[in-house]
């Protein structure tokens, strides 16, 4: 049959190839113009009279931005979808109209120069070859396409993440100059850790106090969708006992006694307030990794704490444990010396 064209549900054109060769049908969708239709109908072709066609793998090759509609309501569930919407907007304002199997890793490193002379960070470029990386994979595993391109293509360097924190006077002045039901999320975050969405979404029935079990709290709603449990100091003890009576089954509630949605007003004037410059409300989380090495805490147990896949993403605060470690070593003064520092004084004096 050659080449043809169909309107889609959706209003879009695209065009379809369809062969036969030794009795064998071969069709397709080859993308949305009757040239890239061609081209795909003859990259296949040449596939099959060579060998190299694997047909127990044909696949559907649908256009990239029908594929993109699939693999989100496929992912509604997934904690980062609004990350993915704005990658995948960005990534069809650009690849519109081609098939999956049609974009290849020329196409994609094309794509970079073009985001790079945007003005794109390299960090967000990252993020959109992560989510294009990840809709090649789940493509070949639900049958809509053969290869992941963007495996060929190296991600971009990226600056050292920022490790802003708080010094313990610094700490004390935001947390003195904090509104009420403030003051308690910034010591949660202090002592803990946690990201603001998961400290503005936490209940009660993820706070254990009592029981058999050490006091901590239970993180089920993570950015890796990776439960976790955090333990709990004396003071966040303290803290949520406090707090046990507001009648909400959020820990953390406004006002008017509603979940919390931003703290940002608020927190922006508690900053100002206490003279505190260059900081935002997730540097409380390297303020508390700083810290928490740097009083002898291991990376390993930081890891599990803050609930990152792997101790690369805690290597950033390994160099603050050397001040812990001089403390540490100062503690063999005199024990395994040869020196007497008794006779040497009394030397001196002569």
């Amino acid at each position: 049959m050659g080449v043809y064209s169909k309107k889609r549900s959706d209003g879009t054109t695209a065009w379809f190839y369809d062969f036969t060769i030794n009795k064998i049908r071969y069709r397709s969708v080859g993308g949305a113009t009757k040239t890239q239709a061609l081209r795909a109908q003859e990259k296949v072709r040449n596939e099959v009279l060579d060998g190299t066609y694997n047909i127990k793998r044909q696949a559907n090759n649908p256009l990239i931005e029908n594929f993109a509609e699939t693999y989100l309501e496929r992912r509604q569930h997934i904690r980062s979808r609004s990350r993915d919407e704005l990658s995948v907007r960005t990534l069809l304002a650009y690849f519109k109209g081609k098939t999956l199997q049609s974009i290849d890793a020329s196409n994609i490193e094309d794509y970079i120069s073009y985001r790079r002379k945007a003005g794109v960070t390299n960090a967000t470029i990252n993020r959109e070859l992560s989510c294009l990386k990840r809709m090649y994979n789940l493509a070949i595993k639900w049958g809509e396409t053969r290869t992941n391109p963007v495996k060929d293509v190296d991600m971009l360097e990226e600056p050292a993440g920022r490790t802003r924190y708080l010094t313990e006077e610094e700490a004390r002045k935001l947390i003195e100059n904090a509104n009420d039901f403030l003051k308690s999320i910034i010591i949660t975050a202090l002592n803990t850790g946690m990201r603001l969405q998961e400290i503005l979404k936490l209940t009660w029935n993820r706070v254990h106090l009592e029981g058999s079990i050490e006091p901590n709290i239970e993180i089920d709603q993570t950015k890796n969708n990776q439960k976790r449990f955090i333990p709990l100091n004396d003071d966040l003890i303290e803290v949520f006992k406090s707090l046990k009576g507001n009648h909400s089954e959020y820990v953390f509630i406004g006002l008017r006694g509603n979940p919390l949605q931003s703290v940002k007003k608020p927190f922006a004037t508690a900053l100002s307030k206490a003279g505190i410059t260059n900081f935002k409300f997730h540097d409380l989380r390297h303020t508390f990794a700083s810290h928490f090495v740097m009083n002898g805490g291991n990376l390993f147990a930081l890891k599990e704490i803050l609930g990152h896949s792997s101790l690369k993403m805690v290597l950033r605060y390994a160099h603050l444990a050397s001040a812990h470690k001089r403390k540490m070593l100062n503690n063999l003064n005199g024990m395994f010396s040869l020196i007497d520092k008794k006779n040497i004084n009394k030397k001196v004096s002569n």
